[in-house]
This record gives structure tokens, sequence and C-alpha cells, in this order.
């Protein structure tokens, strides 16, 4: 009874350690940075103040302590420590920047300044939770227990509390009662579980008290087990390996979000916790088993990865990015609980070895999870920065196996040799081994990378280049377009990260233009987070900034600018101007001491893991902080990944960090916020046009749609006064409720019905026209020739999402403006597209077939309709014109006043009844005499 009660109180501060541990990282990864080295390194400081308590375990006696009430003690220490470092980060980060700031030229003292911080402030709590198991056995009610039994069940127990913290931390804690509140639901289970230890401590009179000083002594008088001990490392490093190793895996087919890490973190302690369970429900297992299991966690770990269940995509389904629970639970069952699961059998064991020399339960469980604890502290660490970028995904997979059946060898002792049974066991799992090494289908690993890109290859783009990096899995795709690079694409693990595809171009060369151009004095620039680069190559063109400092948190990132080959920008790195900085663009704004006139970023989505922390008020602030009076931020807000709710939480966060909020857009859902810090300046109309004098920027704005100021006017949607009236009833997107955006990136049916109110022409124009901030900046342009600008973005924006009249939008682009890019854009071409089939084109008589359909829009472009005609012609001659390019070829037969032309092509139209025929005949007889076809 006894032994099932304290299994119930290591299971509720299993929960709590948990909870504990994931809120200390996060906020730490907030205040002291979430770089590579840098989060690693928290990880072991945290890992180190567990392996303190277990070194004080394996080395102390309780002398006239009743150890239940100790333990009790430590339970309190934890939760009133727990809840004040949760309280307390934010502000201790607040106090530190004038440190950091100072010393931020001497970066490798601020990382180990970091390190010591972090360790300092964790080491009570950690430490505590290092003591509570080995204190626990040496209750002397338990001592009548097998020890292994024991030591199975309460951390068996107490892994299966923390698989519950996991679950509910992540799916309920966090999301209702955010980071503090959550901590101190956490800190209750520790109050709880030491009220209980307390009880059951006052319930034993019987305990026998020395006479001797109550104290807590430390002396080590053992020979430790070295062999034992050194398994125990191993097997802790192994598994911590592996969970790295696993966790990238997975990532090629599942969403990269917290909700999914949480879900595997539970798998790999579900499959601890109910080992431990397992070993402490059977009989003692013997020492000569260690081998056996550790030989068949080397076989699993193979097996596992070999006949990984790839899943197969149903209707809809376009790639192997998989969101729903049951899904990214059943692959993580299938990849890691089989090891996972001998893990937890494998730690009681080996504790039960070494109680064999160490007789004091305290002290074996304490020196067996100190080694442990100092394995699993080394193993992260060794995958992330060695083994995975050194030999790869697949390759480490081996070397971990391989790492197991070492162990298994050198744990066999003579003992083990000499029994019969265990040497035919170990001699057959052995064969078993290395026929598995021998028949590795070594080619697998290229499959899964393939899987991960699957739905890009399907649209035409091919691998370029793969890099395994310290965090992530980086692949290059590149799409071809008339023997031509096109675009590039950016795949990390297997979410499409960044691309250089014409749309994505459009809004991430704005962050820089809409700010250049508003602030025209600006002379240095921060852009945090480089992506594919195009933001970066964007600040380029303006030849006043004197500085671009490119900051972004992955050097793998740097490492393939050199690799986009004509795209349509060279490589910004190589201008003397910018400078790459390899840090977390939020601890840079933290404890960088520049300050800049524009700060701009090409962020991750927001919905991918650990970038909500890009996207709440606290990040927004610290972009203000780092402007000079008067300088832009600008910041991209991709509404169609989000919903209406998440929208106006991050839109409020935005605004209440820069009271002078602009949002600009397109022609899409590509929102961009910007903020101006201080009192804005009033440009005029020349200083405006400042980019349209230039060659280099004008061209480069031409390819983006912005030809002409008026354009860029146009992109405004709303400003702050409308942002205060539909966000009243918002909460901001904050650091301490970062659950108020949510994972799931289905789609919100009514967030385009939201957008649609701010791209309508008529509203936007009232709005731009009425907007106080509008009137502060640019009153030059507040002016109703600006009118068919936003009729043109309407109609751009709605042809992007509802099925609309092409002919009809064609015709008004045409003869309404002398706009180039909209005529491009309405018959499916671009200006990236143009320039590529002009290229392949160039001195060839007739053109390519492929490239008439661009060259005709580029024609058009011009106005040139007797060279569109004629490329028409082309397409009719090579038997290639489609119902819509017969169409076409009749109107501008009209258009160019040859009636009778159009009629005789008009004629040879099959499908005379399609919709778009109706109307066309219609409009041609009407303005031109046209006679339709019979």
């Amino acid at each position: 009874m006894r032994l099932a009660i304290l299994s119930v109180v290591l299971f509720l501060s299993g929960i709590s350690a948990l909870i504990f541990e994931t809120l200390w990282l996060r906020l730490s990864g907030l205040e002291f940075g979430n770089s590579i080295w840098t989060a690693a390194l928290i990880l072991s400081s945290l890992m180190a103040g567990l392996a303190l308590g277990t070194a004080i375990a394996a080395s102390a006696k309780l002398q006239r302590v009743r150890p239940l009430k100790f333990y009790a003690a430590l339970e309190i220490a934890v939760a009133v420590f727990g809840c004040t470092i949760v309280f307390a980060l934010p502000i201790i980060g607040e106090l530190l920047r004038p440190l950091f700031q100072a010393l931020w030229s001497h970066q490798t003292i601020l990382l180990a300044l970091r390190v010591l911080f972090s360790f300092v402030i964790l080491l009570i709590p950690t430490t505590a939770m290092g003591l509570t198991l080995p204190v626990v056995l040496e209750d002397p009610v338990l001592a009548k227990h097998q020890f292994s039994r024991a030591v199975g069940l309460l951390y068996g127990f107490n892994t299966i509390g923390a698989v519950v913290g996991a679950l509910i931390g992540e799916f309920f804690l966090i999301e209702t009662f955010g980071l503090w509140g959550t901590s101190l639901a956490a800190g209750l289970l520790n109050c709880v579980a030491a009220a209980i230890a307390l009880s059951i401590a006052s319930a034993s009179p019987h305990e026998t008290i020395a006479t001797s000083p109550r104290r807590v002594r430390l002396e080590f008088n053992y020979r430790p087990p070295w062999k034992l001990l050194f398994v125990s490392f191993g097997a802790g490093c192994l598994l911590l390996c592996l969970e790295v190793v696993w966790f990238r895996f997975l990532r090629l087919y599942i969403a990269s979000s917290a909700s999914a890490f949480s879900l595997m973190l539970a798998v790999v302690l579900a499959g601890i916790g109910i080992g431990g369970a397992i070993s402490g429900v059977l009989t003692r297992i013997s020492r000569n088993a260690l081998s056996i299991l550790l030989l068949i966690a080397a076989i699993a770990t193979l097996l596992c990865y070999e006949f990984f269940p790839i899943p197969t995509l149903k209707e809809g389904e376009a790639n192997f990015y998989f969101e729903a629970w049951q899904t990214i639970t059943f692959l993580a069952i299938a990849l890691m609980f089989p090891v996972s699961l001998i893990s937890g059998v494998l730690f009681p064991t080996i504790a039960s070895a070494v109680q064999e020399t160490v007789q004091h339960r305290m002290n074996s469980l304490g020196i067996v999870t100190l080694f442990n604890t100092a394995g699993a502290a080394v193993g992260p660490i060794f995958a992330g920065f060695i083994l995975l970028p050194m030999i790869g995904l697949q390759s480490s997979f081996i070397f971990c196996s391989i790492g197991y059946s070492v162990l298994a060898l050198v744990v066999a002792g003579r003992t083990f040799w000499a029994s019969g049974w265990s040497r035919r066991l170990l001699i057959a799992l052995l064969g078993v081994f290395v026929v598995i090494i021998a028949m590795f289908p070594f080619h697998r690993g290229n499959l899964h990378f393939a899987n991960a890109r699957k739905l890009y290859e399907e649209e035409g783009q091919h691998l370029v280049k793969k890099i395994e990096g310290t965090s992530d899995t980086w692949q290059l795709l590149r799409r071809d377009l008339f023997g031509q690079p096109y675009y590039y694409r950016l795949v990390t693990n297997g979410f499409s990260m960044s691309a250089t595809n014409p749309v994505n171009q459009r809004y991430m060369r704005s962050f820089a233009y809409l700010a250049i151009a508003l602030h025209p004095q600006a002379h240095n620039a921060l852009l945090i987070a480089y992506g594919c680069g195009v933001t970066a190559d964007a600040l380029t063109h303006d030849i006043d900034l004197q500085r671009i400092d490119v900051v972004d948190i992955s050097k793998e990132v740097f490492a393939l600018s050199d690799d986009y080959r004509d795209a349509g920008y060279s490589n910004p790195l190589r201008n003397p101007r910018v400078n790459a900085i390899i840090q977390d663009g939020r601890f840079f704004l933290q404890a960088s001491p520049k300050r800049y006139d524009i700060i701009t970023g090409e962020p991750p989505p927001p919905k991918v893991a650990g970038a909500v922390n890009l996207y709440t008020e606290q990040f927004f602030r610290l972009m203000s902080d780092r402007l000079n009076d008067g300088g832009m931020a600008t910041f991209w807000l991709p509404i169609y990944q989000l919903t209406v709710d998440e929208t106006k939480s991050i839109l409020r966060a935005f605004h209440n960090a820069f009271p002078n909020t602009l949002i600009w857009s397109g022609p899409d859902e590509e929102w961009i916020m910007m903020g101006i810090k201080g009192a804005p300046q009033k440009i005029g109309n020349e200083q405006i046009k400042k980019l349209w004098r230039f060659g280099s920027s004008r061209d480069d704005l031409a390819r983006i749609g912005i030809e002409v100021p008026e354009q860029l006017a146009t992109m405004f949607l709303l400003d702050g006064d409308e942002i205060d009236r539909i966000v009243s009833d918002a909460k901001p997107l904050s650091d301490l409720f970062p659950k108020r955006l949510g994972d799931s990136t289905v789609e919100d049916k009514n967030i385009h019905a939201f957008a649609f109110e701010y791209v309508r022409s008529t509203s936007a124009a009232d709005r731009f026209q009425s907007s106080r901030l509008i009137e502060e900046i640019m009153p030059a342009m507040r002016s109703d020739s600006l009118d068919p600008f936003f009729v043109i973005r309407e109609m751009l924006y709605r042809s992007r999402l509802e099925k609309t009249n092409w002919l009809a939008d064609l015709d008004v682009h045409l003869r309404g403006s002398k706009l180039r890019e909209p005529v491009v854009e309405t018959l499916g071409s671009n200006a990236f597209r143009v320039a590529l089939a002009e290229k392949a084109a160039d001195h060839l008589q007739p053109p390519p077939v492929e490239t008439l359909p661009d060259l005709t829009a580029a024609a058009l472009a011009e106005r040139d309709y007797a060279r569109a005609i004629q490329l028409l012609q082309d397409k009719r001659t090579s038997n290639a014109a489609t119902t819509h390019d017969i169409l076409l070829l009749t109107y501008l037969y009209c258009l160019n006043h040859d009636v009778s032309k159009a009629e005789s092509v008009a004629a040879t139209l099959s499908d005379r009844q399609h919709p778009l025929a109706t109307w066309l005949w219609e409009k041609l007889r009407t303005e031109y005499g046209f006679r339709p076809p019979d």
C-alpha cells in the first residue's frame, strides 16, 4: 500500500517537473537566446542541476532525518523556486540587458555569462528535483520491498507523470492560464505531493529515530562499479541522441509545431515510464539480462527505422505535412516507443545491479542517476553538433544502434559468458544484428528526404542541394522554365520555409521598399531572418543605405546563398554594405546596442515551432526599442495562414508596440505591418519618388508590379485607428499567452471575407483619404487620382481568389491604364516569366511554342497589338491554340480595328456556347459591329 501511494506521489511530481522544465526552457530561451549553442547550453545547465541533486544523493546519508519529510521539503522548494523563476525570468532578462549590450562585442564572454546565469537561476529547483526519487527510496517502510521493484514502480510512475505533464501543459494549461498560471498549477501539484508525503510520514510513529544529530551527511565510502556506471552513462547518452535524431526524422513527415513536439515527447516518456513500471512488476531482472536488453535495443533501433510505416497520402493530401494528433502519435509510436520501452526497463535494472555493490539504497540510485543524467546532458549536444552534421540522419541511427551493441558487450561479464543460455542467446542476437547491418537498405534515407519534397517535385521543382545541419534538415529546390532557373524553394525538414517565386518576391521586396520610400533619409537597416535573401537583395537597391545587418539563427541559410543563381537577383551577402550575423534575431534585438533607421524581417511562418515569439507584443516592443526616432519597422503578417481572431491578436500586439501603425498589402493576403517610432515625418512627392529615379530600384519595383509611386500608396489597407476599432475585443499575442496563436493550419474560410473588406477599392480609398497618419506622412498623395489604382488592386485580388471574367479584366487594364504588370498577370504570366521567355526566344523565328503565351502577354503589356496577334497566329499554326487563345485573338483583331479578321477567327471556335464566348460576342457586337458566327 505504501509503495502504491508513493507511486502516486511521484506521479504528481513527474507532472509538475515536466511542466516546470518546459516553462523554464521556454522563458530562458526568450531571455538568453534560442541559438543552437545557447539552447544546448541552457539545456545542459538544467541537466547539470539535476545531476548535482543526484550527486548529492550518491554521496549523502540521512541521519535522524525522516526521508518523507525531507522529500516534502524538496517538493515545496521546487514549487516555490519554480514559480518564482517563471515570474522573475522576464524581469531578470530586462535587468540584464545593459550588461548584455555592454558585452556585445565579446561574444564568448557573453555566451558564458548566459550559461552561468541560467545555471544559477535553475540551480535550487533542479537540484531538488534530482534528489526527490533517491530520497523517497530511503523511506524505512520501502526498505521492506525489493529494491528493484520499488525503483521500477517509482521511476515508472514518475515518468508517466511527465507524460501527462507534457500533454496537459501544452494542450490545456498554457492555453487556458498562460505561462504564469501554468506555473502555479505545477506548483500546486508539488504541494499536493508534499502534503501526501507528510501525511504518510506523520502516520508512521513506529519509525526508529537515531539519537545522533539531525543532518544530511556527505560521505563517499564505497567503490563505484565503473562498468555499470559507464553503461548507465552510455544508455542515457544514446537515448537522448536518438531522441534528437528521431525528432529530426519525424519532422520530415509531420507538422513542425509545439503540439507535435509535445506528442512526440509524450511517446518517448510513455515508453520509458511503462518500461520502468514493467521492471517493477516483474521479479528482479538479473544482471545477465542487461546485455540482452541492450542488444535488443540495438536491433530495435534499426528495425523501427527500416520498417517505419510511411503514411499513404489520401485524396486531397498533397504532401506529408501531417497535423492530426492520431497520425503523429501513430508514427511516433512506430519509430520511438520500442527503444524507449527498453530504456525504461534498463534504468531500474542497472540501478539494481549497482545496488549489489553499493548497499545504501539512496547512494546506489543516486550514482546511477548521476551518470545517466550526465549522459543525457551530453547526448543532445553530441547528436546536434557532431552526429547529424557530420554523418547525417540515417547514419546516426546506425551509430546509435552500434553504440547499444558495444554497451551490451561491455556489460557482459565472466558470469554471463559462463551461463550457457545467456551466451547462446547473446550470440544469436549478435548474429541477427550483424545480418540487419549487412542487409541494411542504405538507399532508404534518400526516400525519406524525397518524401519531404514530394509536393514540390510534382510541381516541377528539383533538388539542388541538401544540408543536414545542427538543428534542421535543409533542402534547396529549383524550378526551371524554358531551360533556365525560374525560382527556388527552401524546404526546412518537411516544410516550405521560404521561396523566390513571383508572389513571394512581391511582398518580401515590399518589406524593404515601403520602409525606404517612407523613410528616404534612412542610413542603416536591420533584417531579421534571411530566408532566401529576397528582402536583403531589395535593401541593397537603396544606394543611400550605408550599412545593412542581416541576422539569422541558422548558419546553413547563409551557406546556401551562393546557390541561388539567375533567379532574379544576385547574392546580397557579397555586397560590401551587408553584414551577416549568426544569432537569434530576438536576442540580437535585446542584447545588441545598435540602433537602426529601418528594421524589417523575412521571418518563418508564424505557426512553425518557435516562430510564435517573433509575433508577440514583447518582440515588437524590442523592435521599437532598437529603432532610432522616426525609424520604421515592417513585418510579415500572412493572414491566410491565420484565423480572424489570430490576425486580430497579432494586430493588437503590433499596435500596442507601435501607436503609429499602418498595414499594407498588394493584391493578395500577404499583409505587411508597418510601425513608426515617435512622431512620423512628413515626406513630399519627390522624396517618395526617390526609388523610381534610379534604374536598379525602378526596374526591381516594376518586376513586382509596383511601376509607379501611386501603386505603392495604394497598397494601403488600414491604419491604427481602424485597428483600434476592430480589435477592441481581442487580446494581444503575448510571450505569456503564446497559445493565442494556435497550431492548426486549416484554412479559416472567414479570413477571405475579412481581408476583402480592406481590399475593396471604394472603402480602401476612403480610409486612405481619411487616415490621420497618412495625412501626416504623405499628404501630397491624398487625391482622387489614386482611385483607379485601388480598383486595379481589387481586380487582381478577386482574380486570385475566385473565377472572374479574365477578358473583361484584360479589357479594363489595356484601355483603362498604362500599367504593364496587371495585363501580364491577367494572362497568367509575370515579369519573371516574361524575362525568361524573351531570353529563350532571342533571335528565334518563330519563337518556341512554349514561350508564346508569355511573349504574347509581354506584347500586350506594351500595347503592341500587332505583335500579340502575330504570336497568337504562330500558336494557331503550331496547332497549340486553345479556346482562350481564339477568344483573345478575336478580341485583339477588333481592338486593332480589323473586324473581318476577328469574324473569320471566331468562326474557327469549336465551343461557341462557351460562357466567355457569349459575353465576348455581345461586347464586340455592341462596340465594333462584330457579327458572331452562326
